[in-house]
């Protein structure tokens, strides 16, 4: 069982190779001024073509009216016009959409349901009526949103599960997350680490989606696969000199991934006036993500060391090689890119 035990979890580990990040996300910015309304819509290129790369530019015209709907007390808004270009320079499709509503009094109601035949695409939306602004994330399970006075609570929750799944399936971060683990030799160790890491990504991520700090994901996403390899180390060398700078080290660290965790953010092109529920909710999400990985991995840790005794080194340092090699593989892949 204790030789078993370490191969049974890199076979656990190894399929991420290669797919650090999997959420795909698209965004898009609708203003209402009376019975007018306005949709500006942006997505990946490479995510559009994965659905529309054979379609005719009449096809794609034609079928997103059929996916976005706006309405104000059950009658639909008239859609008018549609305009669809793609920029390949910028790696970018980009839709205008025009509707009439029937009235201009009740809360404007939005169906999204354009998800390019991905289960984790998720769009977020920002709208503007009036006097009333708000955000949302649309994902295959929650494609209706209201804009009314009870739109506030759907926003955070959209965000809250927004943070949650980035980390949960954002695969360099756990295992930056399960170095820190691996590396703390105590609950108070893992406690400061988590903490500075915590403190530190959420600096970061705030300067950065409000566009007072910015560095191009070409620079940020290699530093963050290097991050891991670094950590993974650095948690061979368990004497004192090491462990004095860890949670510096760690601050540091959690610096670049804060940008990282931005990238989100800044992709939904949310202004000044609509990021306080968004960044905090995001975040909050994002801390609830990583409060799960320690409460799962850190007992587990516990039991594998009480189980494998002395031999835990050994399986301490087989688990960081197949960490730090994981992140090289990243690293050369984000370089080269």
């Amino acid at each position: 069982m204790k030789k078993t035990l370490p191969w049974l979890l890199c076979l656990w580990i190894f399929p991420w190779i290669g797919q650090a990040h999997v959420l795909k996300l698209s965004d898009s910015e609708l203003r209402r001024q009376g019975e007018q309304a306005v949709w500006n819509l942006r997505v990946h290129l490479g995510d559009f073509d994965v659905k529309f790369g054979r379609a005719t530019e009449a096809e794609v015209k034609a079928y997103f009216p059929q996916r976005l709907g706006l309405s104000v007390q059950g009658k639909a808004c008239e859609f008018q016009t549609i305009d669809f270009q793609k920029t390949p320079a910028q790696d970018l499709a980009a839709l205008k959409l025009s509707y009439r509503c029937p009235s201009d009094a009740g809360p404007l109601q939005i169906h999204y349901d354009l998800f390019y035949g991905d289960p984790n695409h998720r769009h977020l939306l920002k709208v503007v009526a009036g006097s009333q602004s708000s955000s949302f994330t649309f994902d295959p399970g929650h494609t209706e949103f209201e804009l009314s006075s009870e739109s506030r609570s759907a926003a955070m929750i959209g965000f809250l599960k927004l943070g949650l799944e980035h980390i949960l399936i954002g695969y360099d971060h756990i295992l930056f997350v399960l170095a820190l683990i691996l590396g703390a030799r105590r609950v108070k160790d893992l406690v400061w680490l988590v903490t500075s890491f915590t403190l530190a990504h959420s600096i970061t991520l705030a300067l950065a989606t409000l566009e007072i700090i910015a560095l191009p994901p070409k620079i940020v996403e290699p530093a963050i696969a290097a991050s891991i390899v670094l950590l993974s180390l650095i948690d061979f060398f368990p004497g004192k000199p090491i462990r004095r700078v860890m949670v510096p080290v760690t601050f540091i660290f959690g610096l670049v991934h804060g940008l990282g965790f931005s990238y989100i953010l800044q992709e939904a092109h949310l202004k000044a006036g609509s990021l306080v529920i968004p960044l905090v909710f995001f975040n909050l999400g994002v801390e609830i993500g990583q409060l799960l990985i320690v409460a799962l991995v850190y007992p587990l840790t516990l039991g594998l060391k009480r189980l494998a005794g002395g031999a835990y080194r050994y399986v301490q340092a087989l688990f960081l090689l197949a960490i730090a090699g994981m992140g090289l593989y990243w690293f050369l892949e984000r370089v080269l890119s």
